[in-house]
């Protein structure tokens, strides 16, 4: 994780009111829903559309097709290139903080705008276009709504708590949360990947006038915080989506756990510690021992409990 002052001018929450302002002048036209078709959710959809000066036409779905354009600069539906995520243009990551301002702002009696069903999954494939900027977000070791602290690669100006609100907003759908989950263990996968035979061996020594790093251990507390507030958030969806069939519940609590719960990144930090070789030695194995322990920690306070089902 990088920090610095960042390249670009800070925009953050202030971005709503900032463009708020543009005048009638603006050469836009944003066609509204029909009245049938009107919402909050919806109305906010074109709102930010409008603000960002991009034009659409038709219903909430057309709205959420030009937002994820506006995100992520490719047209609806296409998946981010595979590999290190790339910087986005300027404007694209603007559009993506003003998507998340909108839709977790909460007003005085502490009430958000919610998301239409019909664009969660615009939203979720938008948001893996950022999988690094977003898992620094949640791993939340520094504020990066602050000027001061810059995302990478796009110096994303959102704290921890909007971004944990954004996510709960699209947690009951399932296939558009899977997109983002996917997105953020890739980059689990990735950071694990930089991790050498020595991390996975031994603590590094601390040397005097040096700063103390223990890249595997970042990387343990980092994930296993990542890894459970999006189990925090899928989990809670789930129990007020099945209500008071308690069965029916324990089942897709269950399904969930096994493909996103802590067994998912304990068998990422297996693989890559054996592929190493570490696990050969004893020290290799207590090595991992305690890795794993650090980010079962992790793993449940962003569950916000011990996580077993």
């Amino acid at each position: 994780m990088t920090t610095g002052m960042p390249e670009r001018r800070k925009l953050g929450i202030g971005l709503v009111a900032a463009l708020a302002t543009a005048t009638a002048a603006a050469a836009v036209v944003v066609l509204w829903p029909g009245e049938n078709a009107a919402s909050p959710g919806s109305d906010a959809c074109f709102s930010i559309l409008s603000k960002l000066e991009v034009e659409a036409s038709g219903g909430i779905t057309s709205c959420g097709n030009a937002l994820e354009k506006a995100m992520t600069g490719r047209e609806a539906g296409h998946k981010p290139p595979k590999g290190k995520p790339q910087r986005l243009p300027e404007k694209s990551s603007q559009a993506l903080e003003l998507v998340i301002t909108t839709y977790t702002e909460r007003t005085e009696k502490g009430e958000t705008v919610p998301v239409p069903s019909e664009i969660k999954k615009n939203l979720a494939n938008a948001l893996s276009y950022y999988a690094g900027d977003t898992y620094e977000i949640l791993a939340g070791q520094v504020d990066y709504s602050d000027s001061q602290h810059s995302t990478t690669p796009n110096d994303i100006d959102i704290d921890t708590p909007a971004m944990s609100d954004f996510l709960d907003a699209l947690a009951d759908d399932g296939d558009a949360f899977r997109i983002i989950r996917e997105a953020l263990f890739g980059k689990i996968e990735s950071e694990l990947d930089t991790l050498d035979e020595q991390d996975f061996l031994s603590e590094p020594k601390a040397e005097p006038g040096k700063a103390f790093i223990d890249s595997a251990l970042g990387a343990a507390i980092s994930s296993g915080t990542v890894a459970g507030d999006l189990r925090g958030a899928r989990l809670n969806a789930l129990t007020k989506q099945y209500g008071n069939n308690k069965s029916a519940a324990e089942k897709a609590l269950l399904e969930d756990y096994e493909s996103y719960g802590f067994p998912r990144l304990r068998k990422l930090f297996e693989d890559r510690s054996a592929a190493l070789g570490s696990t050969e030695t004893a020290a290799g194995r207590q090595r991992l021992d305690s890795l794993l322990s650090k980010a079962a920690e992790a793993y449940s306070r962003g569950t916000g409990f011990e996580d077993r089902v």
